[in-house]
C-alpha cells in the first residue's frame, strides 16, 4: 500500500461521523456546553466549515496545530479539513453557538467564479482565514452582527429562513475573506497530515500496549525525532497525550455505569493504582465520584 492510500485510511478514522444537515441543505446549528462531565471536544476534522461564537466561559482550542485560549465573545472560524479540538479549564465551563455547513450550500459544487477564486482555495487550504477573532479586531463588530442575525434566523425559522441563512453565510464569508489576517499559503503542508496519522494511531490502538517507537514507525521517523516533533506540534508528550486519551475513554465508560476496574483495563491501564491516581489528577475526582455524577 502506498503512503497516500495509507494516509486516506488514517484520515477517515479521525473524520467526524456526524452528518450536518442533509444533502439538500448541509447546514446545522449546535448550541454546545462543555462542563466537568464532558470537558472537551476530542481532536477531529470534517469537510464542512464551522463558525462559532463563545457565549460564556473559556477554553483552550487547537486549530490546525495552533493553540488558542478563547473567552466569552471570541469568534472562531474553522475551515474545512482542519484538525481541531477544545478543552475547558479544570472546574471550568464553556457555552458556545456553532454553525457547521458545507460550502456546497453556497455553490461550491458549481465551477463558477466564486468557486475558483474563493471556495476551492478555502477547501484546499490555499486561502487561510483567521482562526480566532476577538473584540479588538477591526472586522469583529460586523462579524458579530451577522452571526447574531444568523442565530436569530435559526431559532425563529420564519418562512424563507433557508434563503436568509445562505445570505448571511455569504456575508460572514465575505468579511472573513477580506480580513487583514486572511492569507494565501502553500497547501503542501505535511505537518497536519502527519499529525492526523499519529492521532489516528493513538485513537485506534489506545487499548493496546503501544509505545513511542510504535507511533514513530507509523510516520517513518526515528523515536527521538518523533518525541521532539510530537511535543512541538501538540504541546504535550506522546505518553501524556496517550494517558489523557485513555482517561477520556474510561470516563465515557464510567458514565455508562461500567465499574472502574473494568473501565481501566478496557482502556489500556494495566495498573489500577496508577489509573486511580491519573484519573484524580485529570478530572479532580475519583472514578467512583465521576460515575455517580
Amino acid at each position: 500500500m502506498n503512503n497516500k492510500a495509507h494516509l486516506k485510511l488514517d484520515e477517515s478514522q479521525l473524520r467526524e461521523k456526524a452528518q450536518h444537515g442533509d444533502v439538500l441543505f448541509p447546514f446545522k446549528y449546535y448550541p454546545t456546553s462543555l462542563r466537568s462531565l464532558y470537558p472537551e471536544v476530542p481532536v477531529h476534522w470534517h469537510p464542512e466549515m464551522e463558525l462559532t461564537m463563545i457565549a460564556d466561559g473559556e477554553a483552550d482550542y487547537s486549530i490546525n496545530l495552533n493553540n488558542y485560549h478563547v473567552t466569552a465573545g471570541n469568534f472562531i472560524c474553522i475551515q474545512p479539513n482542519l484538525l481541531h479540538s477544545a478543552r475547558i479549564m479544570p472546574k471550568g465551563f464553556l457555552l458556545s453557538d456553532s454553525f457547521v455547513f458545507h460550502l456546497n450550500l453556497l455553490g461550491n459544487s458549481s465551477a463558477d467564479f466564486c468557486t475558483l477564486k474563493y471556495f476551492a482555495p478555502i477547501m484546499e487550504g490555499n486561502l487561510m482565514l483567521p482562526h480566532v477573532i476577538s473584540a479588538d479586531d477591526m472586522s469583529y463588530a460586523e462579524l458579530k452582527e451577522y452571526f447574531e442575525q444568523l442565530h436569530q434566523c435559526c431559532v425563529e425559522q420564519n418562512p424563507g429562513y433557508e434563503l436568509e441563512i445562505k445570505s448571511l453565510l455569504f456575508h460572514l464569508l465575505n468579511i472573513l475573506i477580506h480580513s487583514p489576517r486572511t492569507c494565501h499559503v502553500n497547501a503542501d503542508d505535511a505537518h497536519s497530515e502527519r499529525m492526523k496519522i499519529i492521532f489516528n494511531y493513538i485513537h485506534s490502538h489506545y487499548t493496546e500496549n503501544i509505545s513511542v517507537e510504535d507511533a514513530a514507525s507509523e510516520c517513518h521517523i526515528t523515536a527521538s525525532h518523533f518525541m521532539r516533533y510530537f511535543k512541538a506540534k501538540s504541546g504535550t508528550t506522546f505518553n501524556q497525550y496517550l494517558n489523557q486519551y485513555r482517561l477520556q475513554q474510561s470516563a465515557l465508560l464510567l458514565a455508562k455505569g461500567t465499574p472502574a476496574a473494568e473501565a481501566a483495563f478496557a482502556c489500556g491501564f494495566n495498573n489500577l493504582p496508577y489509573f486511580y491516581k491519573r484519573f484524580r489528577e485529570y478530572y479532580h475526582m475519583t472514578p467512583r465520584e465521576f460515575r455517580s455524577l
